[in-house]
C-alpha cells in the first residue's frame, strides 16, 4: 500500500510553532526598521523647514522668519507667513486653513494630528503641525518675560538676525512638538512628556503648556539647527539635569537660547 505523503498533525503543529517563533524574532526588528524610516521622513521635514528659514533670511535682510509678527493684524505666526510657506513648498491659504500645514508636513509618528477623531473632537485652538519653532529668546526666561515680541519693539517685530545666532551648529531652530513653537521649559521631559506623552489636550488643559517638546522618536526628538544640520537627540540631552537631580540651566541654555544676550538672568 502506498504511504500517504501528507503532514501529520504533529508535523503541522511543529511547522506552525516554527513560523510563530520566526515571527516573534522578526517583528521587533521590522518594528525598529519602521521607526527608523519614520524618523528619516521626520528629519527630512525639519531639513526643509530649516532650509526655508535660511532662504527667508536671505530675502529679508538676514532676518529669520518671525515666530509671531506683531506688526500684522491678528499676529500671524511663522507657519502662516505667505513668504515662508512658498519657500517650503506649501500653498498659501486663507481663514482657518492658513493655520494648517498639509499632511506631508506631519511627523509620521504624530499620533494626534494624524487622528481624524481627535482633530474633529478637540475644542482647543491648535495649529495642525508637528514641529515647533524655538522662541526661548522671547520666553519667560528672556528680558521681557510675558511679551511674545520679547525685547524687540512690538510694532517693528522681526525674526532673529543671522549675526545674532551664536554658534549656529549648537542652536535649536525647529524640533518635534505639539504646537507651532517651543520654549526651553517645555523641553522638561520629567515635568511634561513623561506625564502627558502624546496627549495634547492634557498639556494645555491641565498644565497650561503650549510649547512642549514631544519626544516621539524612541524617547528622543529630531532637531534642525541654525546651521541647517538635522540630528536626533535623546530627551536627556535636549533637557539636562545635574547629577543631583536639579535642572542644569547652564547646559540647557547653550542649546535653547539662540543669543545668550537675550537671557533675563
Amino acid at each position: 500500500m502506498k504511504k500517504n505523503a501528507g503532514f501529520t498533525l504533529i508535523e503541522l503543529l511543529i511547522v506552525i510553532a516554527i513560523i510563530a517563533l520566526l515571527l516573534a524574532i522578526m517583528l521587533p526588528a521590522l518594528g525598529k526598521v519602521k521607526q527608523k524610516a519614520q524618523s528619516v521622513v521626520c528629519r527630512n521635514h525639519l531639513k526643509t523647514l530649516g532650509l526655508g528659514n535660511s532662504l527667508y533670511a536671505g530675502s529679508y535682510d538676514s532676518s529669520y522668519v518671525p515666530a509671531v509678527d506683531a506688526s500684522v493684524p491678528d499676529e500671524p505666526t511663522w507657519n502662516t507667513s505667505q513668504s515662508f510657506r512658498e519657500l517650503v513648498g506649501v500653498e498659501d491659504d486663507e481663514g482657518l486653513e492658513q493655520w494648517v500645514m498639509p499632511d506631508e508636513y506631519l511627523c509620521p509618528t504624530d499620533k494626534h494630528f494624524r487622528n481624524d477623531a481627535f482633530w474633529a473632537s478637540t475644542n482647543l485652538s491648535v495649529n495642525r503641525i508637528s514641529y515647533g519653532y524655538n522662541m526661548t529668546d522671547w520666553g519667560r526666561d528672556s528680558h521681557d518675560p510675558y511679551n511674545l515680541s520679547g525685547n524687540i519693539a512690538a510694532g517693528d517685530f522681526r525674526g532673529l538676525k543671522e549675526k545674532d545666532v551664536r554658534r549656529p551648529s549648537n542652536k535649536l531652530m525647529f524640533i518635534d512638538a505639539g504646537d507651532i513653537w517651543v520654549r526651553k521649559e517645555g523641553g522638561d521631559y520629567k515635568q511634561y512628556w513623561d506625564v502627558y506623552g502624546h496627549d495634547t489636550d492634557r498639556y494645555k488643559t491641565e498644565a497650561g503648556m503650549w510649547w512642549a517638546t514631544y519626544y516621539r522618536h524612541s524617547e528622543g526628538a529630531n532637531i534642525v539647527f541654525f546651521d541647517g544640520h538635522v540630528e536626533h537627540m535623546d530627551k536627556e540631552d535636549v533637557f539636562n539635569y545635574t547629577d543631583a537631580g536639579s535642572r542644569d540651566y547652564r547646559v540647557n541654555d547653550r542649546l535653547w537660547f539662540v543669543n545668550p544676550m537675550n537671557k533675563g538672568y
